[in-house]
């Protein structure tokens, strides 16, 4: 399964116009990827946002009231409708432009993760400080990367003063 759009968004390094623009194409925009890089401070805005709320998951807070105003109001300029197409339900836009539709897109993304079952699982992690979602219930690293680096922080601690207490 892939990392939910607004996971990405929010987990991104994004300080440039080209830092946007490699987001926007790692994240299958490439239609007007170049002129949506433009929107650099809109793009800034949704994610702390989108972090705001993710940060309240983790912690188990409410979801603060502003931040999700925001993500509402991205959610709202693009209206959906559903369609059958053949046996399945399709989920459309209807008149949108570029940015407006990718900013939608995150912002359905973020609705779907912390309105749904999956807001209980999400989680910052202990090595690298990104959001995830928990594959378990005890997980507290986002990749394995991160798990060696917590693991290897532990064995360390325990090397240099056994009776330090390390967490995990």
């Amino acid at each position: 399964m892939s990392e939910p759009l607004a996971l990405s968004l929010a987990n991104a390094e994004l300080s440039s116009s080209p830092d946007l623009l490699a987001w926007l194409r790692g994240a299958g925009v490439t239609d007007h990827a170049d002129e949506l890089s433009l929107r650099l401070a809109d793009f800034l805005d949704l994610r702390s946002s989108v972090r705001d709320l993710l940060s309240a998951a983790a912690e188990g807070r409410p979801l603060p009231a502003e931040a999700v105003e925001r993500v509402n109001e991205a959610s709202a300029r693009v209206p959906r409708v559903e369609r059958l197409e053949g046996d399945r339900a399709v989920s459309a836009s209807v008149g949108a432009g570029p940015a407006p539709l990718v900013m939608a897109a995150i912002a359905w993304s973020a609705i779907e993760l912390l309105g749904g079952p999956d807001r209980e699982r999400v989680r910052r992690c202990g090595a690298c400080g990104r959001s995830f979602v928990a594959t378990r219930p005890d997980r507290v690293w986002c990749s394995d990367r991160c798990g060696n680096r917590i693991r290897v922080a532990r064995h360390h601690a325990r090397l240099r003063d056994p009776t330090y207490p390390v967490p995990g």
